[in-house]
């Protein structure tokens, strides 16, 4: 089955026309962050190590891995899109540093910035990577990404929105605008047609404002595709659910409240949900690098297959095999159309 598949995904890329790829033209918005990974031991060797030094007045811990790169949902997804040939577009307000690294990360690989403003704050994540079952912690500043409002959009962001295939909003979690920015901004979008789709990011740090986003989001029809993972499933679909079995079910008793198609991806498996439902089963890895951004990298490859009208299950096949070869890959890169139809000739 699983060798099908891919065959038949196989077959899809390659009939692919690349100048009809570089027609499509995808918006995303609004965050972009500096990440900075730290890659740590266990976290009880952490914390002693941490406690050790602290008891000490100061001082240093040595040998820790450590590497700079960008961030943020909106500016991983885009620059995920632009490596797979899409036009892909970024707005987001930072600062003019920000912007200088937007161009070193996300302009020199084709996303286009003239939707970036440079009147804000750069926002900033620490993320510590323990390696005990790749969990990561993530520790923020989210700088203009807090407070970026529908009114912070310019004509020219509007005709960008307009004129998309598709618009995406991700990182409502940080943003205390993120249910009136999505709502406003799907709006104009569906005023012309465009597709739309959204990820909240880890709802935790506002569950209290879960119910409203709810109401006015995820039960409308401005809403087409919600991508989410178990984490998010859990807090939307009120359930604790941890195996397969449980989470399909949620995700479907989900889908029953909500009129867009749902889009679920796990370490286990990933599952797209609409009339009815299909799962694909997750890549098989022997090793894995990071797990911070891929999420990111399954919603962009998600995204390009949606774009490009595959079947369901070639779909969530792209989207799982795309992300499990970031997370696996020494380097963490997005691969392009190329690389991929190698990456699964390799495989088969």
């Amino acid at each position: 089955m699983e060798s099908s598949l891919q065959k038949r995904l196989l077959h899809t890329l390659q009939s692919l026309d690349r100048n009809e790829v570089s027609l499509f033209h995808v918006v995303m918005l609004p965050d972009f962050f500096v990440d900075h990974f730290v890659s740590l031991g266990t976290v009880e060797k952490t914390c002693t190590a941490v406690k050790t030094v602290a008891a000490q007045g100061g001082g240093n811990l040595p040998g820790v891995s450590q590497r700079i790169t960008q961030g943020g949902n909106a500016a991983n997804t885009a620059l995920a899109l632009a490596r797979l040939g899409i036009n892909a577009h970024l707005i987001c307000l930072t600062s003019p540093l920000g912007m200088h690294l937007l161009r070193y990360f996300l302009g020199n690989s084709g996303v286009e910035l003239s939707g970036v403003k440079t009147d804000g704050d750069l926002a900033i994540t620490t993320a510590l990577e323990f390696e005990e079952h790749r969990s990561n912690v993530m520790i923020g500043d989210p700088g203009s990404v807090a407070n970026f409002s529908f009114d912070v959009l310019d004509d020219h962001d509007r005709e960008l929105i307009a004129s998309a295939d598709l618009v995406g909003v991700t990182n409502w979690n940080l943003n205390r605008s993120g249910t009136d920015l999505a709502c406003k901004v799907f709006e104009l979008a569906k005023k012309h047609e465009v597709r739309t789709f959204f990820d909240s990011g880890d709802p935790s740090p506002r569950i209290s404002d879960i119910s409203d986003l709810k109401n006015r989001l995820l039960s409308s029809p401005l809403l087409d595709i919600f991508g989410f993972n178990e984490n998010e499933l859990r807090y939307y679909g009120n359930s604790l659910c941890k195996t397969q079995e449980e989470m399909i079910s949620a995700a479907v008793a989900l889908k029953k409240m909500i009129p867009a198609r749902v889009d679920l991806h796990t370490s286990l498996f990933s599952g797209s949900f609409r009339n009815n439902f299909i799962v694909v089963p997750a890549m098989s890895l022997s090793r894995v690098y990071r797990s911070t951004g891929a999420g990111d990298a399954w919603n962009a490859a998600n995204l390009f297959a949606d774009l490009l009208d595959f079947a369901d299950d070639e779909r969530l096949l792209f989207a799982n095999m795309f992300a499990g070869f970031y997370i696996s890959s020494f380097d963490g890169v997005y691969l392009t159309i190329d690389m991929f139809i190698n990456f699964i000739k390799n495989r088969l």
